[in-house]
């Protein structure tokens, strides 16, 4: 089974950590894994011992149109680099990446951690950025990557997202088996879970939703955060002092700094038991890619982009 995972909510809800420490999980079982930092606080990468440097940013300029150019191969459905946009889709002729130790865009943008370990970093903003542009540029490539990869069995992403809601201004909401929502037992972290779960059900993606609660003190909490979220949450961490010591002290998280795994488990097991079927996710991919080539400035900038798809499956 090959699987995608987000790790999203309120900024400083430990979701960043949980995203490192399931990483870890993986690995420990032997897993190959593709972890991907978009975050614009960039947390992941330095949590799993990576230097996230502009330079070696997937948005950086020079490497995204590097990454589309290796993507577009010889796709008659695309003019260009310059004619990709966040929901082109794979042609006849386009480059997969995969997770193979060798794969080109690997090579050239992650970081290995070992053979099966890779770590990639969106970026975030730059000083030439200010008054330029929002972050949601710059997960444009991170879209096109993710729409042109190809996983073989046992393989997993793990994708630390922006915090709050900004994953449904695009089509990351699209491109995961499951979404998990990290929240803590406060009224603050609680209303984006809440506004997360409100979005997921607009946008047709409820069923990917897992709510993992974080920093549960107990069973107080447990129950503040099944009450004002109207579900249980799958699994929850309580405060974890190890852990807590470890960051202080400047290590990087680890399985070892944790009471108990089975939280990491039980989220690992969601995710084995509803992966997205291939056909949903390509018909909502297409569906947003639609949507987008009908806005003024896809038009203007990139002409008509409908020609990138291919006839509608049978």
């Amino acid at each position: 089974m090959k699987m995608r995972i987000a790790f999203t909510g309120k900024g400083g809800s430990g979701k960043s950590t949980l995203a490192a420490l399931f990483v870890g999980y993986l690995r420990a079982a032997g897993h190959r894994v593709l972890a991907v930092d978009a975050d614009v606080n960039v947390h992941l990468a330095p949590l799993l011992g990576v230097e996230a440097g502009p330079e070696g940013a997937l948005s950086h300029p020079d490497n995204a149109r590097r990454v589309r150019r290796h993507l577009l191969g010889s796709n008659p459905r695309v003019a260009g680099v310059e004619h990709f946009v966040p929901t082109t889709p794979p042609g006849p002729g386009s480059r997969l990446v995969t997770l193979d130790a060798d794969d080109p865009v690997l090579v050239r943008h992650a970081a290995a951690l070992d053979p099966r370990t890779h770590v990639l970093h969106v970026g975030t903003y730059e000083p030439d950025d200010i008054g330029a542009g929002c972050y949601h540029g710059h997960l444009a490539v991170l879209e096109n990557l993710l729409s042109h990869l190809r996983l073989d069995a046992g393989d997993w992403v793990v994708c630390d997202m922006v915090a709050g809601t900004d994953a449904f201004a695009n089509s990351l909401h699209a491109q995961f088996d499951v979404i998990v929502v990290v929240a803590e037992p406060t009224p603050e972290s609680v209303s984006v879970a809440r506004r997360y779960r409100e979005l997921a059900a607009a946008a047709g993606v409820a069923d990917l939703l897992a709510v993992v609660g974080n920093k549960v003190v107990d069973e107080v909490d447990r129950d503040y955060l099944a009450r004002e979220l109207g579900v249980t949450p799958l699994a929850a961490l309580s405060v974890q002092v190890g852990l807590r010591r470890a960051r202080q002290a400047g290590a990087c998280p680890s399985l070892g700094d944790l009471d108990d795994v089975t939280p990491l488990a039980r989220v690992a097991e969601r995710a084995r038991a509803r992966p997205m079927a291939p056909e949903r996710r390509e018909a909502m991919l297409r569906a947003l890619h639609l949507r987008l080539a009908g806005q003024n400035w896809v038009r203007s900038a990139h002409g008509d982009v409908t020609t990138q798809l291919g006839p509608v499956p049978a």
